[in-house]
């Protein structure tokens, strides 16, 4: 019992970080997901015959098997959506330097009209 109550508290702890870190501009369907696994976590750890029941009735053979494929789809998910965030925020972070580096330039001198011979 202990194990379990230990586990729960992991998981909410972990829950509350991870809503808390991100700012409010998140994705929603990032933060649901996110939800929906919590959800899925702790009723596997309060009652982990349902995993089996589940998994028999979608064609895995153990609970722990299906916990598992799931934690892969998670795991890949996170990759792809750090990947695809790290693209857009190099682009933005190349944008802003070749902006700075533009203002930090010395003006173009361009011949005065004065100066030149006619």
């Amino acid at each position: 019992m202990i194990v379990k109550i230990l586990l729960i508290a992991a998981i909410l702890a972990i829950m509350a970080l991870f809503l808390r870190s991100y700012s409010s501009s998140t994705r929603a369907l990032t933060k649901i997901l996110a939800l929906v696994f919590a959800i899925f976590a702790v009723s596997a750890v309060l009652f982990p015959n349902w995993t089996t029941r589940l998994a028999n009735l979608i064609g895995v053979g153990r609970g722990t098997d299906l916990l598992l494929y799931c934690l892969v789809i998670v795991v890949v998910f996170l990759i792809v959506n750090n990947n695809l965030r790290r693209r857009v925020d190099d682009k933005r972070f190349a944008k802003l330097v070749r902006h700075v580096s533009l203002m930090d330039a010395p003006p173009c001198e361009r011949p005065s009209t004065t100066d030149t011979p006619r």
